[in-house]
């Protein structure tokens, strides 16, 4: 774990310098620091800011460890550079290790049980209740799209409420991805004209997993997007293994902040095996 966080600190501080952060002088914690406390807390204690702070205090990972409340408000401020950073650790990925192709998927996020939806204050309109077709249940949240290498490395994120269909994803999502690319996709990303738009503008193939009355289904090719999508399943396994049972938040920001956090976590862990 320490490896990892060190990986972390060392990466970040040199990312936030490409992006041209520069702290206030009056700082006493660099923003490297906080954004390396806020991985660690999803890395080693399921997103809990307090329970990471007394522990990096107690090991003496840095000189300086803000309190619970001025570190929330450290975490907020940098909120909008979190972003930037996934998009330049994904070309970090790509120049160490190679990637042949990349899978898009959801992933529920609930913020409540169902039976206190029409009271919850983090997500309280019913535009964030979703549907899960492969379990037929209903979920009250946020849904996690996700573009993955082959490789385990998560490279694009989008949070929507719930009740956002699978293939809004596609079209809002901006993916930045190689010339000649392929990308795997279930059956709820199906779309003709985006697959020929892709083809035609970014030289993007879309492999999706078809009905069996569609008009593009062929066999060899359901196949090879059957097998080339398994990879997903690794990936949300790896993440909900960081999942607390609820993820605990006061805001819905706070909400999402945490499941950045556990999206960071998993790919400097990936990143650490490797160096």
């Amino acid at each position: 774990m320490n490896w990892t966080v060190l990986v972390a600190f060392c990466i970040i501080d040199d990312l936030l310098k490409t992006l041209g952060h520069k702290d206030d002088p009056q700082s006493k914690t660099p923003a490297s620091v906080v954004l390396t406390l806020w991985i660690l807390a999803a890395l080693a204690f399921a997103g809990k800011h307090k329970h990471a702070l007394i522990y990096a205090k107690e090991q003496g990972l840095f000189s300086y460890i803000p309190s619970p409340s001025r570190f929330s408000r450290r975490l907020h401020s940098l909120a909008h550079w979190i972003p930037l950073l996934l998009s330049l650790s994904k070309t970090l990925w790509e120049q160490l290790s190679s990637v042949e192709h990349y899978i898009l998927d959801t992933l529920p996020l609930p913020v409540c049980e169902n039976i206190r939806a029409p009271r919850c204050r983090l997500a309280p309109a019913r535009i964030y209740r979703g549907y899960i077709p492969s379990k037929r249940s209903y979920f009250h949240g946020l849904k996690l799209h996700l573009v993955c290498t082959d490789n385990q490395w998560i490279s694009e994120v989008l949070l929507t409420p719930g009740a956002t269909a699978d293939v809004e994803g596609l079209y809002r999502l901006p993916l930045d991805l190689p010339q000649g690319s392929e990308l795997y996709v279930d059956r709820g990303y199906t779309d003709y004209q985006a697959e020929d738009d892709l083809a035609m503008a970014e030289g993007i193939r879309l492999r999706t997993i078809r009905k069996g009355n569609s008009k593009r289904y062929h066999p060899p090719g359901q196949f090879i997007a059957t097998v080339g999508r398994k990879i997903i399943e690794s990936v949300g396994a790896a993440l909900t293994e960081l999942f607390p049972k609820r993820i605990h938040a006061t805001t819905l920001q706070g909400f999402v902040l945490k499941v950045w956090g556990f999206i960071f976590a998993h790919n400097f862990r990936r990143l650490a095996s490797i160096l």
